[in-house]
Protein backbone atom coordinates (compact mmCIF):
# COMPACT_ATOMS: atom_id res chain seq x y z
CA UNK A 1 0.00 0.00 0.00
CA UNK A 2 1.54 3.16 -0.67
CA UNK A 3 0.56 6.26 1.13
CA UNK A 4 1.64 9.57 1.34
CA UNK A 5 2.23 12.05 4.55
CA UNK A 6 2.63 15.99 4.33
CA UNK A 7 4.22 18.30 6.83
CA UNK A 8 4.54 21.43 7.33
CA UNK A 9 1.78 23.29 5.33
CA UNK A 10 -1.75 22.66 5.57
CA UNK A 11 -3.98 20.54 4.09
CA UNK A 12 -5.90 23.39 1.78
CA UNK A 13 -2.60 24.83 0.61
CA UNK A 14 -1.18 23.13 -2.29
CA UNK A 15 2.43 23.34 -3.34
CA UNK A 16 2.95 26.14 -6.28
CA UNK A 17 2.85 25.57 -9.69
CA UNK A 18 2.88 27.36 -12.49
CA UNK A 19 2.39 25.69 -15.66
CA UNK A 20 3.87 27.97 -18.65
CA UNK A 21 1.42 28.64 -21.51
CA UNK A 22 3.89 27.11 -24.27
CA UNK A 23 3.54 23.53 -22.61
CA UNK A 24 -0.05 23.74 -23.19
CA UNK A 25 0.43 25.23 -26.85
CA UNK A 26 2.46 22.69 -27.58
CA UNK A 27 0.42 19.73 -25.54
CA UNK A 28 -2.75 21.31 -28.07
CA UNK A 29 -0.62 21.94 -31.76
CA UNK A 30 0.60 18.39 -31.46
CA UNK A 31 -2.61 16.86 -30.18
CA UNK A 32 -3.89 18.58 -33.35
CA UNK A 33 -1.12 17.84 -36.20
CA UNK A 34 1.48 15.16 -34.20
CA UNK A 35 5.30 16.69 -34.69
CA UNK A 36 3.91 20.45 -34.70
CA UNK A 37 4.73 20.47 -30.80
CA UNK A 38 7.91 18.92 -31.04
CA UNK A 39 8.92 21.62 -34.54
CA UNK A 40 7.95 24.57 -32.27
CA UNK A 41 10.30 23.23 -29.23
CA UNK A 42 12.90 22.81 -31.71
CA UNK A 43 12.90 19.08 -31.66
CA UNK A 44 12.43 19.10 -35.53
CA UNK A 45 13.69 15.34 -35.64
CA UNK A 46 11.03 14.04 -33.21
CA UNK A 47 8.76 16.23 -35.28
CA UNK A 48 9.46 14.46 -38.72
CA UNK A 49 9.06 11.27 -36.54
CA UNK A 50 5.40 11.85 -35.40
CA UNK A 51 4.13 13.54 -38.40
CA UNK A 52 5.32 10.55 -40.37
CA UNK A 53 3.59 7.84 -38.33
CA UNK A 54 0.68 10.68 -39.12
CA UNK A 55 0.92 10.25 -42.25
CA UNK A 56 1.72 6.25 -42.65
CA UNK A 57 -1.47 5.44 -40.26
CA UNK A 58 -3.40 7.59 -42.37
CA UNK A 59 -2.19 5.78 -45.52
CA UNK A 60 -3.26 2.58 -43.83
CA UNK A 61 -6.78 3.55 -43.11
CA UNK A 62 -7.49 5.00 -45.90
CA UNK A 63 -6.06 1.94 -48.04
CA UNK A 64 -7.28 -0.80 -45.73
CA UNK A 65 -10.49 0.45 -45.31
CA UNK A 66 -11.25 1.30 -49.32
CA UNK A 67 -10.14 -2.25 -50.11
CA UNK A 68 -12.40 -3.79 -47.40
CA UNK A 69 -15.45 -1.72 -48.77
CA UNK A 70 -14.60 -3.11 -52.69
CA UNK A 71 -14.07 -6.41 -51.38
CA UNK A 72 -17.82 -5.92 -49.52
CA UNK A 73 -19.08 -5.01 -52.76
CA UNK A 74 -17.75 -8.25 -54.12
CA UNK A 75 -18.96 -10.64 -51.44
CA UNK A 76 -22.33 -9.17 -51.45
CA UNK A 77 -22.65 -9.01 -55.55
CA UNK A 78 -21.29 -13.01 -55.49
CA UNK A 79 -24.14 -13.92 -52.48
CA UNK A 80 -26.85 -12.07 -54.94
CA UNK A 81 -25.63 -14.37 -57.68
CA UNK A 82 -25.19 -17.71 -56.08
CA UNK A 83 -28.10 -17.28 -53.19
CA UNK A 84 -31.35 -17.37 -53.88
CA UNK A 85 -34.61 -16.81 -51.29
CA UNK A 86 -36.85 -18.79 -53.68
CA UNK A 87 -34.32 -21.79 -53.68
CA UNK A 88 -34.21 -21.79 -49.74
CA UNK A 89 -38.14 -21.50 -50.20
CA UNK A 90 -38.93 -20.08 -46.77
CA UNK A 91 -42.71 -21.19 -45.57
CA UNK A 92 -44.99 -19.87 -42.75
CA UNK A 93 -44.32 -22.86 -40.94
CA UNK A 94 -40.55 -22.30 -40.91
CA UNK A 95 -39.70 -24.95 -43.24
CA UNK A 96 -37.29 -24.22 -45.63
CA UNK A 97 -35.36 -26.66 -48.12
CA UNK A 98 -32.89 -27.37 -45.24
CA UNK A 99 -35.83 -29.09 -43.24
CA UNK A 100 -37.73 -27.68 -40.23
CA UNK A 101 -36.28 -26.88 -36.56
CA UNK A 102 -33.40 -25.04 -37.96
CA UNK A 103 -34.53 -21.47 -37.82
CA UNK A 104 -32.24 -20.54 -34.78
CA UNK A 105 -31.85 -16.63 -36.99
CA UNK A 106 -34.54 -15.13 -38.67
CA UNK A 107 -34.64 -14.19 -42.25
CA UNK A 108 -35.95 -10.84 -42.27
CA UNK A 109 -38.17 -10.26 -45.42
CA UNK A 110 -40.84 -7.56 -46.93
CA UNK A 111 -43.21 -7.60 -49.63
CA UNK A 112 -42.30 -6.21 -53.06
CA UNK A 113 -44.88 -4.33 -55.39
CA UNK A 114 -45.48 -7.73 -56.93
CA UNK A 115 -46.72 -8.77 -54.03
CA UNK A 116 -43.85 -11.00 -53.55
CA UNK A 117 -42.20 -11.96 -50.71
CA UNK A 118 -38.19 -10.55 -50.50
CA UNK A 119 -35.22 -10.86 -47.92
CA UNK A 120 -34.37 -8.03 -46.05
CA UNK A 121 -30.40 -7.58 -47.86
CA UNK A 122 -28.68 -5.81 -44.62
CA UNK A 123 -25.95 -6.40 -42.86
CA UNK A 124 -27.81 -9.55 -41.08
CA UNK A 125 -28.70 -11.22 -44.29
CA UNK A 126 -25.25 -11.38 -45.84
CA UNK A 127 -24.04 -12.63 -42.18
CA UNK A 128 -26.19 -15.43 -42.45
CA UNK A 129 -25.94 -17.04 -45.83
CA UNK A 130 -22.33 -17.30 -44.54
CA UNK A 131 -22.46 -18.57 -41.51
CA UNK A 132 -25.41 -20.69 -40.14
CA UNK A 133 -26.25 -23.79 -41.44
CA UNK A 134 -30.48 -23.01 -42.32
CA UNK A 135 -29.13 -21.24 -44.76
CA UNK A 136 -27.51 -23.32 -46.75
CA UNK A 137 -29.95 -24.83 -49.17
CA UNK A 138 -29.95 -21.26 -50.64
CA UNK A 139 -26.87 -21.78 -52.55
CA UNK A 140 -27.27 -23.50 -56.00
CA UNK A 141 -24.17 -25.77 -55.70
CA UNK A 142 -25.43 -27.56 -52.87
CA UNK A 143 -24.74 -31.14 -52.84
CA UNK A 144 -25.06 -33.92 -49.83
CA UNK A 145 -21.99 -35.62 -49.18
CA UNK A 146 -21.44 -38.11 -46.32
CA UNK A 147 -24.81 -36.08 -44.49
CA UNK A 148 -22.48 -32.82 -45.15
CA UNK A 149 -23.59 -30.12 -46.79
CA UNK A 150 -21.14 -29.14 -49.56
CA UNK A 151 -21.15 -26.16 -51.50
CA UNK A 152 -18.25 -24.38 -53.27
CA UNK A 153 -19.85 -21.36 -53.98
CA UNK A 154 -20.49 -20.44 -49.93
CA UNK A 155 -16.89 -21.80 -49.22
CA UNK A 156 -15.71 -18.92 -51.68
CA UNK A 157 -18.45 -16.19 -50.41
CA UNK A 158 -17.00 -16.68 -46.71
CA UNK A 159 -13.18 -16.47 -47.79
CA UNK A 160 -14.25 -13.22 -49.87
CA UNK A 161 -16.10 -11.96 -46.72
CA UNK A 162 -13.35 -13.17 -44.43
CA UNK A 163 -11.02 -11.32 -46.33
CA UNK A 164 -13.73 -8.25 -46.61
CA UNK A 165 -13.64 -8.08 -42.91
CA UNK A 166 -9.99 -8.61 -42.23
CA UNK A 167 -9.34 -5.45 -44.53
CA UNK A 168 -11.35 -3.52 -42.03
CA UNK A 169 -9.98 -4.41 -38.89
CA UNK A 170 -6.84 -3.34 -40.09
CA UNK A 171 -8.43 0.16 -40.82
CA UNK A 172 -9.59 0.02 -37.35
CA UNK A 173 -6.22 -0.60 -36.10
CA UNK A 174 -4.15 2.04 -37.72
CA UNK A 175 -7.59 4.69 -36.80
CA UNK A 176 -6.64 4.04 -33.07
CA UNK A 177 -2.79 4.17 -33.87
CA UNK A 178 -3.44 7.37 -35.46
CA UNK A 179 -5.35 8.56 -32.06
CA UNK A 180 -2.23 6.88 -30.00
CA UNK A 181 0.16 8.65 -31.84
CA UNK A 182 -2.01 12.10 -31.44
CA UNK A 183 -1.86 11.45 -27.63
CA UNK A 184 1.77 10.67 -27.46
CA UNK A 185 2.90 13.24 -29.51
CA UNK A 186 0.87 15.93 -27.73
CA UNK A 187 2.43 14.77 -24.06
CA UNK A 188 5.84 14.71 -25.39
CA UNK A 189 5.65 17.95 -26.73
CA UNK A 190 4.30 19.49 -23.72
CA UNK A 191 6.95 17.81 -21.21
CA UNK A 192 9.92 18.89 -23.82
CA UNK A 193 8.90 22.20 -23.15
CA UNK A 194 11.84 24.78 -21.98
CA UNK A 195 10.94 23.61 -18.07
CA UNK A 196 13.03 26.46 -16.87
CA UNK A 197 9.88 28.62 -16.54
CA UNK A 198 8.43 26.35 -14.49
CA UNK A 199 8.15 27.27 -10.26
CA UNK A 200 7.27 25.35 -7.64
CA UNK A 201 8.03 25.09 -4.45
CA UNK A 202 11.19 22.82 -2.61
CA UNK A 203 10.19 19.66 -0.78
CA UNK A 204 12.06 16.51 0.43
CA UNK A 205 10.89 12.61 0.26
CA UNK A 206 11.47 10.00 2.14
CA UNK A 207 10.53 6.27 0.92
CA UNK A 208 9.95 3.48 3.23
CA UNK A 209 10.06 -0.32 2.26
CA UNK A 210 8.49 -3.07 5.10
CA UNK A 211 8.70 -6.04 3.71
CA UNK A 212 7.07 -7.41 6.87
CA UNK A 213 4.38 -5.38 7.06
CA UNK A 214 1.46 -6.25 4.48
CA UNK A 215 -0.92 -3.07 4.93
CA UNK A 216 1.68 -0.36 4.68
CA UNK A 217 4.33 -2.45 3.11
CA UNK A 218 5.41 0.74 0.83
CA UNK A 219 4.71 4.35 2.21
CA UNK A 220 6.00 7.91 1.60
CA UNK A 221 6.67 10.67 3.13
CA UNK A 222 6.96 14.02 1.10
CA UNK A 223 7.33 17.67 3.06
CA UNK A 224 6.84 20.51 1.37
Amino acid sequence: MLSIVQANEPQDSPAKLKVDKRMLKNFVKSLIIPGWGQWENGNKTRGILYLTAELAGIYGYQSNYSAGADKEVEFKLFGDEYWSYDRWSSTNTGETACGGNLRTHQMPTFTDGNNIEQPIKDHHFYENISKYPEFVCGWDDIAQVDDDDLTPHKLTYVEMRTHSNELYRNAQLAGTLIMVNHLISAFDAALGTDMTSFESSSFTGKLYINPLNVVRGISMEVTF
